[in-house]
């Protein structure tokens, strides 16, 4: 019977103690610091990360509550073929979407950006009027979308009564209720309710860009608007471009206005990913759609950025 002895040479031995100390000196130094991460990762594991793996899985079963005897069957990818191709609603909400998202960000910069470029003057008061200013990104939703349901009500609301004494309308328009105008309405709403983060943004920028900068084309004959497109505009462009990845992101994901002012009707005109997987999660309880319908609308937000930052970070970044 042959018995094999490894040996320890001096450098192996020498090796794994300089690890072990390497180890024991990492934990000395920083172990403080990763014990007050602990409960933050946890977090993001329990509350973030397991829905997310869970809600995946469930978008491969049939599993309705309205329905338990027939329990949770397996089906494959029969959620997500039913939805990109039998679904006569999910197209249309997908296009709702992307109106709401961009159409809402782009109508935000184009009011942010001058409100920036007033707010960075020297103006009296101006702490005032930047807190005033914030006032409609500070105040909760819910507020915010029943004072604007009100504003935009088909008989006692202010928007048509404002109209009239301005003698731009002649009779009370539904602004909610007509697929024409409701669009119109979502969209001042958004902006009204998110060009105020956008606006500071674009402010801590602007306070970042040196004076002698804008001086030295000033002297050199330069106009403001001049100033603004070759020196102000090229130096905001990173600033506008995480800006605006946020402001996509946060959209796309936040359904609450669309429903307390609509809740995505008429019909399915003004429905989005969000109120259409909250109808069918919460509302008819059909969990492996309602799962299904939010992985790809995960997959689909991903795609947007990827895009996104395929257009405009090289430049950017």
């Amino acid at each position: 019977m042959n018995i094999a002895l490894e040996r320890k040479t001096p450098g192996t031995e020498k090796s794994v103690s300089r690890g072990r100390g390497g180890i024991r000196r990492l934990w000395k130094e920083h172990g403080f610091g990763y014990m007050l991460l602990m409960p933050v990762v946890l977090y993001i594991l329990i509350f973030q990360f397991y829905p997310l793996l869970e809600t995946v899985r469930l978008s491969f079963y049939n599993y309705s509550l309205m329905n338990k005897k027939q329990g949770i069957t397996f089906a494959g990818l029969d959620n997500y073929t039913q939805l990109l191709f039998n679904d006569e609603h999910f197209w249309q909400i997908f296009n709702n979407s992307l109106v709401w998202v961009l159409g809402s960000t782009l109508l935000q910069f184009v009011i942010a950006v001058p409100a920036a470029l007033i707010m960075n003057q020297k103006l009296r008061a101006r702490g005032l009027w930047r807190g005033l200013m914030m006032v409609p990104w500070v105040s909760p939703v819910v507020i915010i979308g029943i004072i604007w349901k009100w504003i935009y009500d088909g008989q006692y609301g202010l928007a048509n009564d404002y109209l009239k004494v301005l003698h731009v309308i002649q009779e009370n328009i539904v602004w909610l209720g007509s697929e024409f105008w409701v669009w119109p309405a979502l969209l001042l709403t958004a902006t009204w309710k998110g060009f105020p983060y956008v606006t500071l943004m674009l402010l801590s920028g602007l306070q970042g860009i040196s004076s002698d900068l804008k001086e030295a084309a000033h002297i050199d004959g330069a106009t403001a608007w001049q100033r603004f497109i070759y020196v102000i505009l090229p130096l905001l462009k990173p600033i506008m471009y995480v800006t605006g990845l946020v402001s996509i992101i946060a959209s796309w994901t936040k359904f609450e206005m669309i429903w307390i002012l609509t809740n995505g009707g008429p019909g399915y005109s003004t429905g989005i990913l969000p109120t259409y997987l909250y109808t069918n999660a919460f509302v008819y309880f059909d969990l492996g759609k309602g799962s299904a319908i939010a992985t790809l609308s995960m997959v689909l937000v991903l795609i947007i950025v990827v895009v996104y930052a395929k257009l405009f970070g090289k430049e950017n970044m």
